[in-house]
């Protein structure tokens, strides 16, 4: 890296601890990161554009994502965008992510706020407590165990492999060559023991200080005796050691066990409108 990417780099994580401090986030904690950019004062509206990822409007203090992409890549956006705000950046139109990641090549501005993203979301301390606490090390983990961090920490599969490998070093180049060769349908398939052609969140019992966010038709895999409370989740399979389920229909439940509980949140498939609302029961859903 250069001594001016380095610099930017450092720039990156700097105020990103910043942004983290300022939500009262602990640096331990994950979190919501477009609930957060609405903390921040931003306003942050879903569309259904396919040929982008996120606009961020400085002057309307608005961030815009992309409905159309997985949950993951909506959450790196969201806190890409966070950082041309925090950097005041003006107004800025990623397009979708293969392009993105080639002007990230070559823009500081790009380089910065994708620098900004990954410390904001994968600090080096959660990342390192998230392995640890599932008894084993990123240089040792396979790709089901990468997988469940990726889903608790809210990102992608392959976001987080990068991550460890490029920005924090805990992964060597040819072991995320080896991770990054293991296909997400693959993953689910290992995890689950047949296909599924879904997203999937897996919430394991260290699952905690954030909500689970889905879409009706995605499916979480639970803690083997979990109960669920409400009416936007449907448990398919009970395993002796995991709980199948799937999101129904939009709406907020709480899935829990005698030691543990969280809260899944449900949205419309492809959900297109202002963010705050998008977790909102249908009014053709009500009984």
């Amino acid at each position: 890296m250069s001594s001016d990417r380095r610099s930017l780099a450092t720039q990156a994580a700097r105020r990103a601890l910043e942004i983290r401090t300022q939500l009262g986030v602990r640096p331990n904690q994950p979190f919501n990161v477009i609930d957060a950019a609405e903390r921040l004062g931003l306003d942050v509206w879903f569309t259904d554009i396919p040929s982008m990822e996120g606009v961020y409007r400085a002057g309307h203090r608005l961030i815009v994502l992309s409905s159309l992409r997985p949950p993951g890549r909506q959450a790196f956006t969201c806190a890409h965008e966070i950082g041309h705000h925090a950097f005041s950046d003006g107004q800025q139109f990623d397009e979708l992510v293969e392009s993105r990641d080639q002007a990230r090549q070559v823009d500081p501005v790009e380089f910065r706020a994708d620098s900004f993203a990954g410390q904001l979301l994968m600090p080096k301390s959660i990342v390192l407590q998230a392995f640890n606490e599932r008894g084993t090390k990123p240089c040792l983990a396979g790709p089901e165990v990468f997988y469940t961090i990726a889903c608790w920490l809210g990102v992608g599969y392959t976001t987080l492999v990068q991550h460890c490998c490029y920005a924090l070093r805990v992964v060597q180049p040819r072991q995320a060559e080896s991770l990054l060769r293991s296909r997400l349908p693959q993953i689910r398939k290992q995890l689950l023991g047949r296909t599924v052609n879904a997203h999937l969140t897996v919430m394991d019992h260290l699952w905690r200080d954030r909500s689970a966010d889905v879409q009706v038709g995605d499916y979480l895999l639970l803690p083997g005796d979990a109960v669920n409370e409400g009416r936007s989740l449907r448990l398919i399979e009970r395993r002796p050691d995991s709980t199948l389920a799937e999101a129904v229909r939009p709406g907020i439940a709480r899935v829990a066990t005698d030691a543990w509980s969280s809260y899944v949140r449900v949205s419309r498939r492809h959900y297109a409108g202002r963010a705050v609302f998008r977790f909102d029961e249908d009014d053709d859903c009500a009984d």
